[in-house]
């Protein structure tokens, strides 16, 4: 019998690569590596192992890529070619009118609120298009939830994500940065202005990581959480830096671009990682991230409970790569994992647990502790 093919966009990227080498550990999966660049592509099957893998040139800005995507019959593709940011959906679109299940490791807000009008046609055609399989809103909502059980009871979320600088860092990941930066972002609940980069704070975490800055980001959590938790009166979504400097300078340049000064930066993230390495004598490559829940039930009662996750070693973009890969094995029926059965287009909050995700880090430099 023939094995199903999961085929990995943007394969030998920084997550895609993580994503195609989980997926080929498993002898159930055939994995087809696909992107533009013939040399990392082949460069990215030798190193997984070329029975297990093969890769596919296309390039994603020509008229026939798609095609040439669904020529290769695959039970699945995983998108990790971002910034999803200017991405359209006419890659789900297609899957989904060919039955074929889709994961994308989107954090862009748009995308993961649209993703919804292909739901129709992906129930007809029995398939699953399911976006935002990333740290978020995958990881993030899947450690609230273990944190508070009743989500009626949720009325204050804090999250913040700072990676270490010396892991390795993408283009795509940096655009996505820039593209909102500055810009007005919607807040998860009231209506209190917000922008992209904005509203500094500082976050202490324990040893070796130490105080970090920490911004407002535009991410899915802000479209999605105020459904999912009906008694939530303040939530933030913050990321930061390692480096100080250049925390600060990114914020002072979101000051700029929201006050007109600045054009948008959506053009400089090439620029972005050379100044960043510039830096990299001040860096590690240990990050974290927190998640506070405040919750309060019928009777008043408020608790508050937290989680923490410390990545060392440069392993912090395993984290993203983990959601869509445990994804990936459910929708396969891979021997060890709970089939997912949903079908429909949705963001991927609620089809994983907290347990499920750190499952596909284990091995990795990666401890997640709480008081839950």
């Amino acid at each position: 019998m023939a094995r199903p093919v999961a085929l990995v966009l943007g394969g030998y990227g920084v997550f895609g690569r993580r994503i195609a080498a989980n997926l080929a550990r498993h002898g159930d999966i055939d994995v087809v590596i696909a992107g533009r660049n013939a040399v990392s592509a082949g460069r990215a099957v030798r190193v997984v192992g070329a029975d297990r893998a093969r890769f596919l040139v296309v390039n994603m800005s020509r008229p026939d890529a798609i095609a040439q995507v669904i020529a290769q019959k695959p039970a699945v593709v995983v998108d990790a070619l971002g910034p999803f940011q200017t991405r359209n959906l006419a890659l789900p679109r297609k899957c989904a009118e060919r039955g074929i299940h889709y994961v994308d490791i989107s954090d862009a807000r748009a995308r993961v609120a649209e993703i919804a009008s292909l739901d129709t046609v992906a129930r007809l055609e029995n398939c699953a298009i399911i976006t935002g399989a990333s740290t978020v809103p995958a990881f993030t909502t899947a450690i609230v939830d273990e944190l508070a059980p009743n989500p009626r009871e949720v009325v204050a979320i804090d999250v913040g994500i700072s990676p270490g600088h010396l892991a390795t860092r993408g283009v795509a990941t940096v655009g996505a940065i820039l593209s909102y930066c500055g810009q007005p972002i919607p807040p998860i609940r009231g209506n209190r202005p917000s922008y992209g980069w904005g509203d500094l704070t500082q976050h202490e975490y324990p040893a070796p990581v130490g105080k970090r800055w920490l911004s407002n980001v535009d991410t899915p959590e802000r479209a999605l959480w105020r459904r999912r938790y009906p008694a939530l009166e303040e939530a933030n979504v913050r990321a930061g830096l390692e480096i100080g400097i250049l925390h600060l300078a990114l914020s002072g340049l979101s000051r700029g671009v929201r006050i007109g000064a600045l054009p948008r930066l959506t053009r400089c993230a090439k620029a972005s990682l050379q100044v960043a390495k510039l830096f990299d004598w001040l860096g590690t490559d240990t990050g974290a991230m927190h998640v506070e829940v405040l919750t309060r039930d019928a009777n008043a009662r408020s608790q508050s409970h937290g989680a923490l996750l410390v990545a060392e070693q440069g392993d912090g973009p395993q984290v993203p790569a983990a959601p869509p890969s445990a994804v990936v094995k459910k929708l396969l029926n891979i021997p060890g994992y709970a089939p997912l059965e949903n079908r429909g287009a949705f963001p991927c909050i609620g089809l994983l647990t907290r347990a499920e995700i750190m499952n596909e880090l284990a091995g990795f430099a990666i401890r997640y502790e709480s008081d839950r």
